[in-house]
């Protein structure tokens, strides 16, 4: 049925909707149209010469207000939906016929109605999502989330196939089976562009210009703007085009239905129907599907990041997944996983088996002349089979599977939502380039304001004041600012491509320039994905403890003796041996005769040298199976080959999956003259411990198993046990009923190598610290090892491992428990202790993690636990049972903030709590990277700010960047872009802000005469100036070296407001003074009208105007000079040959502009002829205002930003206190703590919910009262996290 996750609809108009897949909850408003409010609003429309369709084409409520009126969900006509970002979307309701009841629309529920007949279905669609409405409860409701309500109680549907009534119904329900994308029109496409406010304000401008007489500017804007939209028509085409292609695929498929067979095109695929796996026209699935008999291996890159091919089984008989299967996530869990095959994956091999289904007798589909499948209306007939139990011809094996979901309903559907509709970013720089616009805006309004009164004041008419005041506005906002702010994160994605690394949402490229704390896998992607297995240590049952290693298999194999006809080796319990574990308790599969598979098992199999075959569709079905019984999977030695005495071929009954619930796998094999069957487990030695004989584990485990783990080995244990039974009963034996009682058989040892790569890149991220963490399913100690050995962790950093302690539960333990933590919030703590890795006798107390002596008589112990407390250097390595233990009860305690500081490694983690640890960090204010191989990191990679999947593919839904590369070099290739993008974001902002600050001042100066610039004049600012800088600017590439200190993210900091205020008052001081000094010589003429009669008749050209432009033209270029920053964030300005080209051939062209009059270009320009003596008081201005802003830039404006804004701060305080009084009883302004120095504000002891939820949601009320004093003068809001790195000791020296 449908996993409910909708909230209340009160009202009956409103509903919010969560939406698992996106991460998203939108509200749903029911709408209906009115024609008086139509007409009105088309009449208006008509009016206002479309001026107001443009307008609502922005914001979505004009016409909303006056078309719709609202209506309850249930009769709507329309639904309105808005997103987490406040984004509007029109969806209209579809009526759909349909035949059935409720229970088929929405499963089996709880609710009354079950049974009610349905004969319409009321349906909108919201990106792809589609949506239904419940008749019962009044509520819209996701199909992406529905399940048959057989599935329910864990029974797969319909062992005949579907019918041909619920196939109807279910087409009209889910639709077709069919990942389509809408390709817009040319037309629509055109529109929706030039209706776009950039478009729209260019087109604007360009109608001003012209009025203005600036044809040449206005052609020149015109043709540019018609290229860029081409441009961006044909991208968005071919982009479009490319993922319809990615998203869109079908194919024939064999599907059994009213007990018949028959071929169709896959779009006809409806969840709960059953298809043939191994028809070779399937290279790719189409659907979501459980696997039912048979089993095959696919690649999941594209959607995982994992290039390991993945095996599929199919369900167990006794099997809970079909009630246990969650289809409101995308991923699901792994131990459901291992039989789904999703959509979009690729079929590397199908291996069948027995099929449980009718026998299919029907010829292969016929096909036209292009071998294309033709279909007809009578097709199904010619290739439907009719039912028979006649197995008389031999078995009928296949591969089925059912399927689960269809089209956008699928993980692949979710990666083409995900592409089609990339998450907003919630990023401070964003946020603060739209206010500052909207700042330029104001300016512009004043400006307007201030120039028409002056225009009116000498005279001029009406509509040239308009034109003119109209003109400013286009001067104060640049058109060209988004645009240009862009061009920097294309040019940084470009790169990244370059080098193999792929983002599905450019704009987090800028996000991982804050990159605080950077998260890694272990296995895969600090180390080698393979493992060299170095050998065997074999316990013998005999002495109690383990022997020798063996690190050659023929000591295995020859160690094997005959005793009373049963096998033994070392270990001396008849019927098991190591070589047999070793040999068969593997997953493998067989692909082009290479086995395939976990890397680990295949070191483990490819370590006996013995062969593996596969039987197609075999499977043991007497109950005395013997030596003639075809097994699935047989085990032999190399043909020609010595065999010791004893050995001889395995043959696998069964296969328990590796499960990282319970970390462990498992297998039942039988020996090939051998009458009963045996098993063997492999897992994590503390988990094997826990399912074996205690008597048969070795004195020697815990000091062996350290031995390993703490040089860095990683150790997987061995058990096993015979089993006397016949096959049936051991074919109906439970999971758990195989994996106990067993006997320990030994250890196996693997080396993890690092890659090559590892040591440097971490090295790189520890210089410019980057706290980094180490996140893995290995053990603890085998991860502190690694660690250390790379340098993660300083190898002087002393570590603590934790340890879980479970005690006997009483029937009122629950009770108890809750009791005790409500007493004291602390009390769950005492159940985790922390021991040091290395065996010293010092621990951490469970409560304040401050180390101490666990033997006071230990000098040694003692001692370092009193310079560990003084110096604070040391880290904690957390287990998964640890962090989900104190995750549950101890979250809001110190003691799980503090462990989130110190915490270098987190081990034994799984999937679910390797996400959730990102998540606590994100909470301490931490911007997070991960890096992973996919798989089990799918949900890590998402939950980080920067995932990274080290995939082959170029595109998965597992993160947002995808690197093709295998080593972590990529990390700090995406933070160094990262921080070069928005390095350069800011250059170019305050570059644009200030031309357009530099233009502005000089058109207002001009104004006072009514003069402007000429068309020309502005030609070469706006399109030969200021574009070519900004484009060259933005060309700049990323510094070599991550330096210690992170980028600011904020347009509104102290450092950003002072320099560009500081620049924008010099440059306005120096043309204002100009102005005066031209006025002031005795050769100027005022520029009056040419017609006494007409004061619109002043020309352009003139002294006070050419001098205005001469001065500018530098102005503009030494802006691009000084806000050009290099180190260290990027490269040094002169390694931009591009920039430093452009910047000389202005200077250049500029120089000869002003010192070398050329009649012909002062023509074009509208430039009067000057004195050689003024053209060098302009050149004498020009260099004194370039050194001034220089000099600004670099040494005064930087120092003056802290003093300026403590006096800002101490003023806007003072008008708050005057003007804002608070509330009686309002909790004190938790602005002052962010903005305080003193260190000792801030307790060691606050709880996090004080640091990181109250005092932050009072802070973020308060800010609305504060004064623009108080928000230019107040500090960045500082993350909770460094508040706690300065009340712990040392954290601030090892992070």
């Amino acid at each position: 049925m449908f996993t409910r996750t909708q909230l209340a609809n009160t009202d009956g108009v409103h509903q919010l909707v969560r939406l698992e897949e996106e991460d998203m909850t939108i509200q749903l408003r029911g709408l209906r149209r009115t024609l008086p409010g139509a007409m009105l609003y088309w009449t208006l429309v008509f009016c206002t010469a479309g001026l107001l369709y443009v307008v609502d084409t922005w914001f979505h409520t004009i016409s909303l207000w006056f078309i719709m009126k609202p209506a309850p969900l249930a009769t709507a006509e329309y639904i309105q939906v808005t997103d987490e970002g406040k984004h509007l979307s029109m969806e209209r309701v579809q009526h759909i016929k349909f035949d059935g009841t409720l229970t088929m629309v929405f499963g089996a529920s709880s609710k009354s109605g079950d049974n009610m007949a349905l004969d319409e279905l009321r349906v909108f669609v919201f990106r792809h999502n589609r949506f239904i409405m419940h008749p019962v409860s009044l509520e819209y409701i996701s199909t992406s989330k529905w399940k048959d309500a057989q599935w329910q109680q864990g029974v797969v549907t319909g062992r005949h196939g579907l019918t041909g009534q619920e196939v109807d119904q279910r087409l009209r329900i889910f639709d077709r089976c069919l990942i389509d994308i809408e390709e817009k029109s040319w037309v629509r496409l055109l529109v929706e562009e030039v209706l776009n406010p950039f478009y729209v304000f260019q087109i604007a401008s360009i109608i001003i210009w012209s009025c203005e007489d600036y044809y040449y500017y206005a052609a020149c804007i015109f043709f540019i703007s018609a290229v860029s939209i081409a441009v961006t028509l044909i991208s968005t085409k071919r982009t479009v085009r490319k993922i319809k292609q990615m998203a869109a695929y079908s194919c024939p498929v064999r599907v059994l239905r009213d007990r018949k067979w028959e071929v169709i095109d896959s779009e006809g695929l409806v969840p709960g129907d059953i298809f043939d796996m191994s028809d070779e026209g399937i290279s790719v699935l189409p659907c979501e599907a459980v696997m039912l008999e048979g089993d095959c291996i696919v690649n999941e890159s594209m959607l995982t990041g994992e290039s390991v091919p993945e095996s599929k089984s199919p369900l167990e008989p006794s099997s809970s997944v079909m009630e246990l299967i969650d289809l409101s996530s995308h991923t699901f869990k792994p131990e459901i996983a291992r039989h789904v095959v999703f959509a979009g994956t690729k079929i590397v091999r199908v291996r069948k088996a027995v099929s449980r289904f009718p026998r299919d007798r029907s010829a292969s589909p016929p096909t036209d002349g292009a071998g294309r499948l033709a279909i007809d209306e009578n097709f199904s007939d010619q290739m439907s089979s009719t039912v028979s139990a006649d197995m008389s011809n031999g078995p009928n094996v296949r591969a089925t599977a059912m399927v689960l979901r269809t089209g956008f309903n699928t993980t692949k559907g979710s990666l083409v939502r995900s592409i089609l509709f990339p998450r907003p970013t919630k990023f401070r720089f964003y946020r603060d380039a739209f206010r500052f616009i909207g700042v330029l805006a104001v300016i512009a309004v004043c400006g307007f304001i201030a120039n028409t009164i002056n225009l009116h004041r000498i005279g001029v008419s009406a509509g040239a004041i308009a034109k003119k005041a109209l003109d400013l506005i286009t001067v104060v906002v640049p058109p060209a600012l988004p645009a240009s702010m862009s061009i920097g994160m294309a040019f940084a994605a470009r790169r990244l491509r370059k080098v193999g690394i792929f983002c599905i949402s450019p704009s987090r490229i800028n996000v991982a320039s804050k990159v605080a704390v950077m998260c890694f896998d272990k296995t895969g992607t600090l180390t080698e994905e393979g493992l060299d297995l170095l050998g065997v240590r074999v316990v013998s049952q005999t002495s109690g403890s383990f022997v020798p290693m063996h690190s050659d298999v023929q000591q295995v194999a020859e160690s094997v003796t005959t005793k009373d006809g049963e096998l033994q080796d070392t270990i001396g319990v008849s019927g098991i041996t190591v070589f047999n574990a070793l040999a068969t308790c593997h997953s493998l599969r067989l692909v082009d005769n290479v086995p395939i598979g976990d890397p680990l098992e295949a070191k483990m199999f490819e370590f006996t040298g013995w062969q593996m075959e596969e039987n197609e569709g075999s499977e043991p079905d007497s109950d005395q199976a013997s030596s003639a019984t075809p097994l699935p999977t047989v085990i032999r030695p190399p043909t020609g080959s010595a065999v010791p005495a004893g050995l001889e071929e395995l043959g696998i009954l069964r296969c328990f999956e590796f499960s990282p619930a319970l970390r462990r796998a498992s297998v039942i094999t039988k020996r090939l003259h051998n009458k009963y069957a045996e098993t063997y487990t492999k897992g994590a030695p503390e988990v094997i411990r826990t399912i074996c004989r205690a008597a048969t584990i070795p004195s020697d485990f815990d000091s062996a198993l350290d031995q390993y783990t703490q040089s860095g080995y990683r150790v997987i244990a061995l058990a096993g046990k015979p089993l006397h039974m016949s096959y049936r009963k051991t074919a109906a034996l439970e999971r758990n009923e195989v994996e106990c009682d067993l006997t320990f058989m030994g250890f196996m040892v693997f080396e993890n190598r690092l890659k090559p790569t590892t040591a440097g890149v971490l090295k790189d991220l520890r210089d410019a610290r980057i706290r980094m963490v180490m996140c893995t399913g290995d053990n603890p100690l085998t991860a502190v090892s690694v660690a250390k050995e790379c340098e993660l962790v300083n190898k002087t950093t002393t570590v603590f491992v934790s340890y879980l302690h479970s005690e006997p539960h009483s029937a009122d333990y629950e009770k108890d428990r809750i009791e005790s933590e409500i007493a004291n919030p602390h009390s769950s703590l005492a159940s985790v202790s922390w021991r040091e890795s290395s065996g010293v006798k010092v621990a951490l107390d469970p409560i304040t993690l401050v180390p101490y002596a666990t033997d006071p008589e230990d000098a040694r112990a003692v001692a370092m636990a009193q310079e560990l407390g003084k110096t604070g250097h040391y880290g904690v390595a957390v287990t998964g049972d640890v962090f989900g233990y104190l995750s549950e009860h101890a979250m809001r305690t110190e003691t799980f903030k503090h462990m989130l500081m110190r915490g270098t490694v987190y081990a034994r983690m799984s999937p679910e709590q390797k996400a959730e640890m990102i998540q606590c960090l994100q909470e301490l204010g931490y911007i997070t990277g991960f890096c992973g191989d996919g798989a089990n990191d799918c949900s890590a990679l998402k939950s980080a700010d920067m995932g990274i999947s080290l995939s082959e593919a170029e595109a998965s839904v597992a993160a947002p960047f995808t690197s093709n590369s295998t080593d972590i070099q990529c990390v700090v290739q995406l933070i160094r872009e990262g921080r070069c993008s928005i390095a350069t974001s800011f250059s170019c902002f305050k570059f644009m802000a200030l031309y357009s600050m530099v233009q502005f001042t000089t058109v207002c100066l001009l104004y006072i005469y009514n003069v402007n610039l000429t068309d020309f004049q502005y030609l070469w600012a706006d399109l030969f100036t200021i574009m070519s800088i900004a484009i060259c600017m933005d060309r700049a590439r990323p510094y070599k070296k991550l330096v210690p200190k992170r980028p600011s993210a904020s347009l509104t900091s102290k450092k950003v407001l002072t320099s560009l205020i500081g620049n924008t008052l010099l440059i306005i001081g120096f043309q204002i003074s100009m102005y005066f000094m031209v006025e002031s010589r005795s050769w100027y003429q005022k520029q009056l009208p040419v017609d006494p009669e007409d004061p619109d008749s002043v020309e352009n050209e003139g002294d006070l105007n050419t001098t205005m432009f001469l001065l500018t033209m530098f102005q503009y270029v030494f802006a691009g000079a000084v806000f050009t920053i290099g180190p260290p964030y990027r490269e040094s300005a002169f390694r931009n040959y591009w920039y430093v080209g452009v910047i000389a051939l202005l200077t250049i062209l500029d120089l000869w502009i002003l010192l070398v009059p050329v009649g012909k270009i002062y023509s074009i320009f509208g430039i009067m002829h000057t004195s050689v003596g003024w053209r060098f008081t302009i050149f004498g201005m020009v260099a004194g205002n370039f050194l001034a802003c220089y000099l600004g830039e670099r040494f005064v404006f930087p120092r003056l930003a802290i003093p300026l804004a403590k006096i800002f701060r101490l003023i806007g305080l003072g008008y708050t206190r005057c003007f804002h009084r608070r509330k009686p009883g309002h909790h004190a302004d938790a602005s002052s703590d962010y903005a305080s120095d003193d260190k000792q504000k801030v307790s060691s002891r606050t709880s996090l919910e004080e640091l990181g939820h109250v005092s932050q949601a009072a802070y973020d009320r308060n800010v609305s009262g504060m004064s623009l004093w108080t928000r230019l003068g107040r500090r960045t809001s500082r993350k909770p996290y460094k508040y706690l790195q300065e009340a712990m000791v040392g954290t601030n020296t090892w992070h």
